[in-house]
């Protein structure tokens, strides 16, 4: 099988909205429902799980029903970090699924994933035991200490941007976790972070600049500009 695991378990302080990313609505419709539609409409993908903020589980379910995400089967609590809520799901599909089912990782905050790099993820995956979705940066980047002033540049071919989604096989996810525990690495912001710190290779999959991370309110009106976007050059082709 093929899971997709969504988190939504954080919230931000500084997101300056009156809900949490992932449930602003956008169009008359939850950020977070954009994306499970994308896993929902996936021929690959056969289950879902929603590792979600506390308080908030009832009201994923019924935005299940509403529009109509069949595939999702389970929704349990998150945790305070990237690292913790996958780690919650994970633990809870270990009793559901074998070594060799891919467990797909993505933010509930990356609506315009496409089906494309979900295909990728699971390809890669399927070859190395994860696929992460990644893309190079084109942008110039330098290290800085407070962020007003620079020390040094550092080449961009040597800088990859990682995304999600971040598929892994059961049986890897379950080794990461026990080697993190063992190791006392925690806090990470997602499971490729845990993989680099372990010290073991991380193997990318294909990324897109439309995969985007709604992180501010800003990026807000940018979905909803590609949203439109993309609705259009939908009707025009058809």
């Amino acid at each position: 099988m093929n899971i997709a695991l969504i988190l939504a378990g954080g919230t931000d302080p500084d997101f300056q909205m009156s809900v949490p990313k992932q449930f602003v609505n956008v169009f008359n419709r939850p950020v977070i429902t954009y994306t499970l539609e994308k896993f929902q409409n996936h021929k690959e993908i056969d289950a879902i799980m929603v590792s979600c903020l506390d308080g908030w589980q009832e009201m994923v379910t019924t935005y299940a029903k509403q529009f109509n995400i069949d595939k999702l089967k389970w929704v349990i609590s998150g945790g305070k970090d990237g690292q913790a809520s996958a780690a919650n799901g994970i633990m809870a599909l270990q009793k559901e699924c074998r070594d060799d089912d891919v467990i797909i990782v993505h933010d509930a905050i990356r609506p315009l994933v496409s089906e494309e790099v979900i295909s990728d993820s699971i390809r890669v995956c399927r070859q190395h035991g994860m696929g992460v979705a990644a893309m190079r940066t084109m942008d110039t980047i330098m290290n800085t200490k407070d962020g007003k002033v620079g020390t040094s540049s550092i080449s961009r071919y040597s800088i990859i941007r990682i995304q999600t989604p971040q598929a892994y096989r059961m049986d890897r996810l379950a080794d990461i976790l026990t080697k993190a525990v063992e190791a006392g690495i925690m806090g990470q912001v997602d499971m490729n972070s845990v993989v680099s710190k372990l010290g073991e290779p991380v193997y990318f999959s294909k990324g897109s600049e439309f995969n985007m991370k709604i992180n501010t309110v800003e990026d807000v009106e940018i979905f909803k500009a590609l949203f439109r976007m993309q609705q259009e050059r939908g009707k025009e082709e058809r």
